[in-house]
């Protein structure tokens, strides 16, 4: 009989896994389930909302043929039971495994008010396009000064230069880049027109109109929610242990804490105290991993501590403009930055290799991905602090 693994969201993590783990193993079923039929290449998604015509793609041109694709929304996982509960075609469905594989991504946001909208899913980007009309609006704010909210915004204003925008961001800008990346980023953003308000606390947000607690207000005619990620809420009534994004606990082996046969990647999984956050720069690495570790498992071999690092981050600022920003492996940044037309090329490939790791993942006969490895847990940022408190004793 068959070994039976089922993965459960055909994103990047889902996808890869699914056809790295096939070319290795033949005497295994893998059964991949996905709400949609279509890939949504997410990392592009700031760019579909300006208006951008973009490319179908069905899951199943991605897929090797031996792996079976079902269209459904999982309801429930029963990990006691080894099963999983789908909704197909309005009706309810339940298949079992020997070894599940969780990569529904994050395609929520963590709601404010009921007039936002958002990018995070494909579901709320169409909602956005058929409601509000890019090419109509004259004032939009984005709530959330990250990598999408400064891609998207930038992304708008080139596309839309006399609209006015707004980038509304609680903490200071740019933190997360070197100060040559944050100066960079706000001279660009300033250029393009872009309103930055940093440090802001709001205390309300109504139809078409935040109050801060200074009293002050903006006014907008679309509100865009990039304060962060969020996953589906699947494992609450499953009762496996989540943190409070709904991300499930796993071990250095990406593994349920609880459940030993029960694999999350991308995400959805939480590695605890290591550098790992969300974003397909994750998701890729740790759906081929989880690929590797099953086949060692099938084969009775002992497998690897999952290892990762960053080695820098690629920011669109439209489509003629970029920053690179090389990082230290735990993501910290370094001093040395890449701008301009060239970034810009180098994003551009990178958004392309993404796919083409796909597609080469199910076309060659051998292994094609490979990712920077090395320490999840060693964190530049603290090694630094230590050593410059050591230096301050040692007289």
């Amino acid at each position: 009989m068959k070994t039976k693994v089922v993965i459960l969201g055909a994103g990047y993590a889902g996808i890869l896994c699914a056809n790295r783990l096939e070319k290795q193993n033949k005497q295994i079923e893998i059964t991949l389930i996905s709400e949609g039929e279509y890939f949504q290449e997410r990392i592009r998604f700031h760019e579909v909302a300006t208006g951008k015509d973009r490319k179908q793609i069905l899951i199943s041109d991605l897929l090797r043929k031996n792996i079976i694709l079902k269209k459904g929304k999982v309801t429930k996982i029963e990990p006691n039971k080894n099963q999983v509960i789908f909704q197909s075609d309005l009706l309810s469905q339940t298949i079992q495994y020997d070894y599940l594989v969780v990569a529904i991504g994050s395609a929520k946001i963590k709601p404010l008010v009921t007039e936002e909208n958002s990018i995070q899913s494909q579901t709320s980007l169409t909602k956005f396009l058929s409601e509000k009309h890019p090419n109509q609006l004259q004032n939009v704010c984005i709530l959330g000064g990250g990598l999408t909210g400064i891609e998207l915004a930038t992304e708008w204003k080139e596309k839309f230069p006399n609209a006015k925008l707004t980038l509304l961001e609680t903490k200071s800008f740019g933190t997360s880049f070197s100060k040559k990346g944050a100066t960079y980023l706000k001279k660009q953003m300033l250029a393009l027109g872009i309103d930055i308000k940093e440090n802001v606390s709001i205390k309300t947000i109504q139809s078409d109109q935040i109050e801060f607690e200074d009293h002050s207000t903006i006014t907008f005619d679309a509100l865009m929610n990039c304060t962060g990620f969020q996953p589906e809420s699947l494992f609450s009534p499953s009762e496996l242990i989540t943190n409070n994004k709904d991300q499930m606990y796993v071990d250095r082996f990406l593994r349920s804490k609880q459940f030993p046969n029960l694999f999350a990647v991308g995400d959805v999984a939480k590695l605890e105290h290591s550098i790992l956050r969300m974003g397909c720069v994750t998701a890729l690495p740790m759906g081929a991993y989880v690929a590797d570790t099953i086949s060692d498992l099938l084969k009775n071999q002992n497998p690897r501590e999952f290892q990762f690092q960053f080695f820098g981050r690629c920011v669109s600022l439209g489509r003629k403009n970029g920053l690179i920003q090389l990082t230290y492996g735990d993501d910290s940044p370094k001093d040395w930055i890449l701008t301009g037309k060239l970034a810009a090329w180098i994003k551009e490939r990178v958004n392309r290799f993404t796919l083409f790791s796909l597609r080469m993942e199910k076309l060659l006969p051998f292994r094609f991905y490979v990712w920077p490895k090395g320490d999840l847990y060693t964190k530049h940022r603290m090694q630094t602090k230590n050593n410059q408190d050591i230096e301050k004793v040692i007289p």
